[in-house]
C-alpha cells in the first residue's frame, strides 16, 4: 500500500507519496529499481529514501537535494560513476536507470508507472 505522508515546514504542508510498498502500481522497471534500491541503497539512505546510516539528507522529497542534477540524465550518470558508494561497477546501467526511475518516481518526477528511457532523460526536468 501507497502510504501518503504530510509534512509542515514553515506554515506549508507538503505531502509526496512513498512508493516503497510492493503493492504500489509501477512500472516493471520502477518496480525493478525498488528491488534494487531495497538491496543497495536502503543501508545508506534508509529504506524510505529520507534518512539513512550512510547519508542523513533525503534523497528525494521534501528537504532533498537531487534537483541538483537538474534533469534524469545527470541523476543516472552521477548514479553510474559514485553509486554504490563501496563499488559503483556491481550493478549494471540497466539497474542503475532502474534505481534512477524509482527514485525519480519517489520525488514526483515522473509517474510511478512510467519507464525511463535513456533518450529521454536529459529532457526531464527535476524540481
Amino acid at each position: 500500500m501507497r502510504s501518503l505522508v504530510f509534512a509542515a515546514l514553515a506554515g506549508v504542508t507538503v505531502a509526496f507519496v512513498s512508493l516503497a510498498s510492493a503493492d504500489a502500481p509501477r512500472s516493471q522497471q520502477v518496480g525493478h529499481g525498488a528491488r534494487l534500491f531495497a538491496d543497495y541503497c536502503a543501508a545508506c539512505h534508509g529504506d524510505d529514501g529520507r534518512a539513512g546510516a550512510g547519508y542523513q539528507t533525503p534523497i528525494w522529497g521534501q528537504g532533498a537535494k537531487i534537483a541538483r542534477f537538474e534533469n534524469a540524465m545527470g541523476l543516472f550518470e552521477y548514479n553510474q560513476m559514485m553509486m554504490p558508494f563501496d563499488d559503483p561497477t556491481k550493478l549494471s546501467d540497466e539497474d542503475k536507470w532502474a534505481i534512477s526511475a524509482y527514485m525519480l518516481a519517489n520525488h514526483g518526477t515522473i509517474a510511478p508507472t512510467a519507464e525511463l528511457a535513456p533518450a529521454a532523460a536529459a529532457a526531464i526536468a527535476i524540481k
